[in-house]
């Protein structure tokens, strides 16, 4: 079964959340052929007029970001013998919402199965907006696991 190649999504962004999934996956579920997505849904800027200026500065910050995110990851993954040849990387704000966004990837890239943090939101919470997790659960079509923070004694 550890020959089985396997392609699977990793959300990140940059939550202790997101590093602790990663994590999990590492040293629990993953197999030496694996080959991981790591997926980062970013917020579309909507600009006017006066933000035009700003624009070079912000695309500059968020290259910034996403290179950051690369650098960090990479090196996790070589700390956990995950090889450069099975890891990729996607930045994307599109489709809208980072749910459907990540729902998005599973033909795209023929995921087997998604990994994700849990920041785990209140009952309130979640009843007025709904989680990432939960869309992503009920719309995939693909296992998904949720990694919550482990729980402090």
């Amino acid at each position: 079964m550890e020959d089985t190649k396997r392609n699977i999504l990793i959300a990140i962004d940059g939550s202790k959340n997101a590093d602790y999934a990663f994590e999990y996956y590492c040293k629990k579920i993953r197999y030496p052929h694996d080959n991981i997505l790591f997926f980062h849904f970013m917020d579309s800027v909507s600009t006017s007029n006066d933000l035009k200026e700003s624009l070079e500065e912000l695309y500059n910050l968020r290259g910034s970001y996403m290179e950051g995110l690369k650098t960090i990851f990479r090196s996790k993954c070589r700390h956990y013998g995950v090889k450069d040849d099975h890891i990729l990387f996607e930045f994307t704000c599109d489709p809208p919402e980072p749910g459907k966004a990540i729902c998005a990837q599973v033909k795209r890239y023929k995921i087997d199965l998604i990994i994700m943090g849990c920041r785990g939101l209140s009952k309130l919470k979640k009843a007025f907006i709904g989680s990432v997790s939960d869309h992503v659960i009920r719309n995939a079509g693909v296992p998904i696991l949720t990694i919550p923070l482990p729980k402090q004694h």
